[in-house]
């Protein structure tokens, strides 16, 4: 008897010093990232919309890096480029890549020899396939047309591209059609594996496989979005923390309770009404900063009754009371939109045409447009996405339109739908918004209406001419005076109804550390260089 309880006692011991060591274990310091909207899909080459940037600006990276604090060009794929001019007088751009550097590993992929690192024939695949014609393949063609031969390319025309060309494993050479000052930023795509496009089939709208900072573990729609640290990233030292758990919360309510409760890091957007309140709570968590948001309702430009009658844009443009809305009912959570549709840090941002609220104004163009008290006028169908459907404008501009005889319907609609159904042909009205990076026109223009890009699906020839002169003037008092006609043009043919401009706004709690989103907003911030303080964390 006295044996085994000398072994009993002996097999307790070491387990009291085993336990320290287990109990000690550091749990990985996540990142608790809350969102109010599931991104559409996670698929770099049809990808447009801030709530999939939010988690992809994470994962991706092309050649080159624009940091949004700075406004500089920073190295990322490339560790280096150079400039220069060919003997046509083309402009030609020469990155040379790191060496060494490996596309994430995550379930459902696997590498055979040499696939997983980048090289120059797998960053000229995914430009090839960016520029593919097929739009259920990818939406950025028209972004990349500066490319020497790209357009032939897109349209069938071509087997290659012509301006794209790689010399070795480690240098990629593009030649553009003319210089674009921007080129360095705009014609950047995200770098995905070709191994693993091609594995995913199907499933890569689901998954991301990028060389970013941080790489993807899951995805529940409607819940979480968890990633987690690239253990193989280029750049040591980064990231700093272990993941980013993004959150999907169905209400504002719900976000800030657990907010409250610590449970979030951060806190994007606050319940309507509250925003005073919120401010007052938290004075110490509270950050603001000027944006480079702009909100919107924009018209189908291109088919249907509104395309078709530029005073009834009119009219109803002068009906939103876009300073009530924000000021009063949303305690001034965004700049009214009093000017244009460029945010008011931009050059050319003051139009010769500004449509203050004006009801005797509105129904003035009722009527000389044959409408008079809205009468004749067909129903005016509004789609809103559901996430932002509740905002005080919606309320203020349907009564002021009811009071001019307009009849309106609201479509009501999440994000699986709602980007299909603003660009079909029966749309009139629809609610948008644009996060420029820069402060920079083009970052506005080229994407909303040049060539009939945007969702207006606007397609002026004078003003693409024009901007397509601003994308290569250096002059920036010459560049600015193209702006203003572009901006003087849109706004007289009422193009969008300006509603808001952004204030970069959200709480942040006091153990997070290098949290430093550009006026773009707070999804542009690096997340990659963001550090929790644990022991200043409640346990």
């Amino acid at each position: 008897m006295r044996r085994k309880f000398t072994l009993v006692l002996a097999i307790l011991m070491v387990t009291a010093l085993l336990a320290p060591v287990a109990i000690s274990a550091q749990e990985p310091v996540v990142i608790r990232y809350p969102i109010t909207t599931d991104p559409e899909h996670l698929n770099p080459f049809t990808a447009d919309t801030i709530a999939i940037g939010t988690v992809t600006r994470n994962v991706l990276e092309g050649l080159t890096r624009y940091n949004p604090n700075t406004g500089e060009i920073d190295p990322a794929l490339a560790e280096s480029w150079d400039v220069s001019e060919n003997d046509d007088g083309n402009q030609v751009y020469t990155f040379h890549l790191r060496p060494g550097v490996l596309f994430h590993q995550i379930d459902g992929v696997e590498y055979g020899e040499g696939e997983r690192e980048v090289t120059a024939d797998k960053v000229v695949w995914n430009y090839l396939t960016a520029l593919s014609g097929d739009e259920n393949v990818s939406g950025k063609a028209g972004e990349l047309d500066v490319i020497l031969g790209a357009a032939a390319y897109t349209a069938g025309e071509a087997e290659d591209v012509e301006g794209i060309k790689a010399p070795d494993d480690y240098t990629v050479e593009i030649t553009l059609e003319q210089p674009d000052r921007l080129f360095l930023v705009n014609g950047m795509i995200s770098i995905t594996s070709p191994a693993a496009y091609e594995q995913l089939g199907e499933d890569i709208n689901n998954k991301v496989v990028g060389t970013g900072p941080f790489q993807f573990v899951e995805w529940l729609r409607q819940d979480r979005l968890v990633l987690e640290r690239n253990p193989d990233y280029w750049q040591e030292g980064v990231p700093v923390v272990d993941g980013i758990r993004f959150i999907n919360y169905g209400d504002e309510n719900t976000a800030l309770l657990d907010y409250r409760e610590n449970q979030l890091d951060f806190l994007f957007s606050f319940p309507s009404g509250q925003r005073t309140a919120v401010m007052e709570e938290f004075p110490d968590e509270f950050n603001e900063e000027p944006g480079l948001h702009v909100r919107y309702w924009g018209f189908n430009m291109e088919t249907g009754f509104l395309a078709e009658n530029k005073l009834v844009r009119q009219a109803l443009s002068y009906s939103l009371d876009r300073v009530t809305a924000w000021d009063v009912f949303e305690e001034g959570a965004r700049f009214p939109a009093t000017l244009g549709m460029l945010p008011p840090a931009m050059p050319a941002s003051t139009p010769a045409t500004i449509y203050d609220f004006d009801l005797e104004k509105a129904a003035a163009l009722l009527e000389e447009a044959g409408y008079p008290n809205g009468e004749g006028l067909p129903v005016i169908k509004i789609h809103l996405l559901e996430s932002i459907s509740d905002e005080a404008q919606v309320v203020v501009w349907q009564e002021a339109l009811q009071s001019l005889g307009v009849q309106v319907e609201f479509a009501i609609e999440d994000g699986g739908t709602y980007w299909d159904s603003i660009v079909a042909d029966d749309a009139m009205i629809f609610q948008n918004g644009w996060a420029a990076g820069l402060v920079d026109p083009a970052d506005v223009f080229n994407f909303l209406i040049l060539d009939g890009r945007g969702s207006m699906r606007y397609d002026n020839p004078e003003v693409n001419d024009l901007l397509r002169q601003a994308m290569v003037e250096l002059d920036p008092d010459v560049r600015e005076g193209l702006y203003q006609q572009v901006h003087d043009i849109v706004m007289d043919d009422a193009v969008v109804i300006p509603s808001a401009y952004s204030k970069v706004s959200w709480l942040q709690k006091p153990w997070v550390q290098d949290f430093n989103p550009g006026p773009g907003g707070t999804y542009t911030a690096p997340l990659w260089e963001v550090s929790l303080d644990t022991e200043a964390m409640p346990s």
